[in-house]
């Protein structure tokens, strides 16, 4: 059975990828990537069917870490220490490179790049600025 519908929503949003229609071809004043987005949906509608259970758990594991993000960093934010539990200095950050780490693994198997400009996958994010490699 192929990917569903909102699967391949979320295989294009953890890859960065635009949850919109096909515009224009500039957009905030970058050219933008629609190769890359070509890219990406073809391989979707081309996934080996023994690759699916890969991608479905790829998904769920980029899923919970961003649910960690959410909703336990955010908690955890203000907090030094709790009684005798001293939190890890710098969660989110490791939690970010994690969410990259999977989504990369998601982008090989599809063979595609992330989508180029979106933040998630910048450094800098957190300070304000956006870095562009």
């Amino acid at each position: 059975m192929p990917l569903s519908l909102p699967e391949k929503e979320r295989v294009r949003y953890h890859l960065g990828y635009l949850s919109v229609q096909p515009a224009a071809s500039i957009q905030f004043g970058l050219p933008r990537p629609q190769q890359t987005q070509f890219m990406v949906e073809s391989a979707m509608n081309l996934l080996l069917e023994e690759a699916i259970p890969r991608v479905r758990d790829t998904l769920d594991t980029l899923d919970g870490i961003e649910c960690r993000l959410r909703d336990g960093a955010l908690d955890r934010l203000a907090a030094k220490r709790l009684g005798d539990l001293e939190l890890r200095d710098g969660e989110p950050e490791l939690l970010e490179d994690e969410y990259n780490r999977w989504a990369k693994r998601l982008a090989d198997i599809f063979g595609v790049p992330l989508y180029p400009y979106a933040a998630r996958f910048k450094r800098g994010v957190r300070t304000g600025t956006l870095q562009v490699s």
